[in-house]
């Protein structure tokens, strides 16, 4: 390898260098016992690397499954003299930095929670993100820039201190920008929360709708929402440590719907807990349940709802009268 794969990347162009270097040295057949401890050592490090090298291993996945696309375009020509064999690994070479032009476009890395699970990681800028379950976050972190979007969930951010880069998180139809060190978004069907639990962030809606204010500054104890049919809600005054109880692993209702703690709850739960008739689903929960027993939540709803239940297992649980 032409760099130690083990140095700590300085950016992301590094990073996904010692993932390339380290796919090659895995894939070569030539790895003894140091170096395969070596290697699983890096892989551990930091979920970017796991997240790099599956990156890599994907690419060629795709690779492979276009080899027969580039062997049926090709010529039919005669064997070459072994002076030409180098021509064999040039179209599958050339192939594979189309696939990188067209996969990485912008260099970017996805991270990803299942249901259930939250997860930690150090950025390589030193900044931190805490993803709740069901998140899917999008890294563009380079020399010049650092850009997130959240496609889906909910992450809190804490951010390292960088003026000639500003970190920005895209999140639906809006771009939170960090004027001090930590946040919390959540997007989902309903549209895009933000909670300041530190400093302040700038939030700037994309487009310019009549009659719309599409700017806002949201200081440290305060919340804003949007999405694209209402534009920016006004901003106001939370108690943080409410908004972010998903990062102790609490949820805390406060005169919410049914309907609406349910879902919460299937963020947390493989399988699905419903509710049979609309009027049960706007009735008014309030309490504290742990994010780690959705079950145990489910039955003190039932329990102080005066509600029954249709179980199929665990999986499927149907609340009614």
């Amino acid at each position: 390898m032409n760099a130690d794969p083990t140095a700590e990347a300085k950016s992301l162009a590094d990073l996904q260098e010692q993932a390339r270097n380290w796919w090659v040295r895995v894939h070569s057949g030539t790895m003894d016992t140091v170096e395969h401890s070596r290697f699983q050592t890096w892989l551990k490090a930091n979920p970017l690397h796991q997240s790099a090298f599956e990156d890599i291993n994907s690419l060629w996945r795709e690779l492979d499954g276009i080899k027969d696309l580039i062997a049926d375009v090709m010529p039919a020509t005669k064997p070459k003299p072994r002076r030409n064999a180098h021509w064999r690994w040039a179209i599958p070479a050339l192939a594979a930095c189309l696939l990188v032009a067209v996969l990485y476009p912008s260099a970017s890395i996805m991270l990803r929670t299942d249901i259930a699970e939250t997860r930690t990681v150090q950025l390589m800028d030193g900044s931190t993100v805490q993803l709740n379950s069901e998140t899917a976050l999008s890294i563009n972190i380079t020399p010049t820039t650092r850009e997130l979007t959240l496609l889906q969930g909910e992450a809190q951010f804490t951010v390292s201190p960088d003026p000639n880069r500003p970190f920005k998180v895209r999140a639906g139809n809006g771009i939170v920008t960090a004027l001090g060190t930590a946040f919390n978004v959540r997007h989902n069907r309903q549209g895009v929360e933000v909670t300041v639990t530190e400093h302040r962030v700038a939030v700037k809606l994309d487009g310019n709708p009549a009659n719309q204010t599409t700017e806002t500054i949201v200081a440290q104890g305060q919340q804003v929402a949007y999405d694209p049919d209402n534009g920016l809600s006004a901003v106001k005054t939370v108690d943080t440590h409410i908004a972010t109880a998903w990062q102790r692993g609490k949820l805390v209702v406060q005169d919410k719907p049914l309907g609406e703690v349910l879902a919460e709850l299937n963020h947390y739960h493989r399988g699905y807990f419903i509710v049979s008739d609309p009027a049960i689903a706007q009735h008014r929960i309030n309490g504290v349940f742990n994010t780690d027993n959705p079950i145990g939540a489910l039955n003190a709803i039932e329990k102080f709802q005066h509600l029954h239940s249709t179980r199929l297992s665990h999986y499927l649980v149907l609340l009614h009268r």
